[in-house]
């Protein structure tokens, strides 16, 4: 469904001489661009309000809208023809409130040129006699004749039960794409009673008839408009639905699956989790670890240094923690093999690593222990310490000998 934009800059300036001439009272005129794709054409046009226009408040830019149209709404655009060409070309947009004019060319589908538009006179007449009695000058008649604003409309709302709204109401439902056949798809599915603003909210946020009836189809309905919204935000679709349905959690919630989705938990990532061997059985389990980054790569690796069947939370843990495959070659470079996993988190998370093990063998403190290395480390023994003992005298090479001449002050 088609999406206006208006009061922004543009993008693609043509023509700026007449584009960029003050309206009157009495015209209004601007340039257009559009792109003619599988027997819809995407129109953009571009004006700028005048000056007097209450409606484009203390904004002095340009006013533009786009929208895609099949290509029969414009009248003098040949069918079928997704590569036009044409030198010169004239199109008509003939809606209730009056005809936008346009006169420009193509080339291979691409088209460029000026507009004009003319107010239908019956116009404020028809609206009148519906009780719109709103002041209509011509600027107002052309933003309703962009957003296709007219009796016709007003009586389709009506006939849904939406009487009494305002100008203002019906041109933010059109512009938003709420048109009766949104409207009545919607009613159909059961939500009889969701109010106009309801209906333009769940229409920006993509929850469409046909997304509401696939969703229901893979068993959630939901019991709001609001729950659809909340599902379509988060991307919660019937692919991925039945995908994860495929993994294994057919009985997911609908929380469940917008935390899974929210996370990055797809049915790729389920499958590549199980691949791998691991005990994961629970998406929060999947979704665990996701956040904190075990890949394959990640299990793999840690597979070829001996760590091959790991469980999920102490895979969480080591990738937590730093625990990589290049930490454990290198402990095991130093004497370190088969450290349990206990011990791998302890000697990381106490800063050892393999050359600091290193510098203190080039000292003379040769077979010691990973926990007398973690004590080492904790208290501050660093080479520069060892040689400053040495130097005053200390030859020892006793961890424990080290640890009390550091805490007795020996370094001050």
């Amino acid at each position: 469904m088609s999406r206006f934009l208006y009061a922004l800059p543009a993008v693609l300036v043509l023509v700026p001489a007449v584009a960029g001439r003050a309206q009157t009272g009495t015209d209004i005129h601007g340039t257009w661009t559009a792109e003619i794709r599988a027997g819809k054409v995407f129109l953009q046009v571009r004006t700028t309000a005048p000056p007097d226009s209450t409606r484009s408040g203390n904004w002095n830019g340009d006013w533009n809208m786009g929208q895609s149209f099949p290509i029969d709404e414009l009248s003098g655009l040949p069918a079928n023809n997704d590569q036009l060409t044409a030198a010169s070309v004239r199109f008509d947009l003939r809606r209730e409130a009056g005809t936008l004019s346009f006169d420009g060319s193509f080339r291979e589908g691409r088209g460029a040129g000026l507009f004009t538009f003319a107010p239908r006179d019956a116009y404020v007449g028809e609206m009148k006699s519906l009780g719109y009695t709103d002041d209509l000058p011509l600027w107002r008649r052309y933003q309703l004749a962009v957003h296709d604003v007219g009796p016709r409309y007003i009586r389709e709302l009506k006939s849904e039960g939406f009487d009494k709204l305002t100008l203002d109401e019906i041109q933010r439902a059109k512009s938003h794409g709420v048109d009766i056949e949104y409207i009545r798809g919607i009613k159909a599915l059961g939500f009889r009673t969701a109010s106009l603003d309801t209906l333009v909210r769940t229409r920006d946020h993509g929850v469409t008839p046909d997304y509401v009836k696939a969703m229901k189809a893979e068993g959630y309905g939901g019991t709001t408009l609001e729950d659809f919204v909340r599902t379509r935000d988060h991307g919660v679709t019937q692919t991925y639905i039945q995908g994860m349905k495929q993994a294994g959690f057919g009985s997911a919630t609908v929380d469940e699956l917008v935390r899974a989705k929210d996370h990055g938990v797809t049915p790729e990532f389920v499958q590549e989790v199980r691949r791998l061997g691991l005990s994961a059985s629970t998406l929060d389990q999947f979704v665990r670890l996701r956040d904190h980054g075990v890949r394959e790569a990640f299990v793999q690796e840690l597979k070829a240094v001996g760590y091959d069947k790991v469980a999920v939370e102490d895979l969480i843990r080591l990738r937590d923690h730093g625990v990589t495959a290049a930490y454990v070659r290198e402990l095991g470079a130093q004497g370190f093999k088969n450290v349990p996993i206990e011990d791998l988190l302890r000697t990381r998370n106490h800063g050892v690593s393999a050359d600091y093990d290193a510098d203190m063998k080039d000292l003379g403190l040769k077979d010691l222990t990973l926990s007398q290395i973690v004590r080492l480390r904790d208290h501050g023994i660093t080479p520069g310490f060892v040689n400053h003992a040495r130097a005053r005298g200390y030859k020892t090479t006793d961890p424990e000998e080290l640890v009390r001449l550091k805490n007795g002050g020996l370094w001050r």
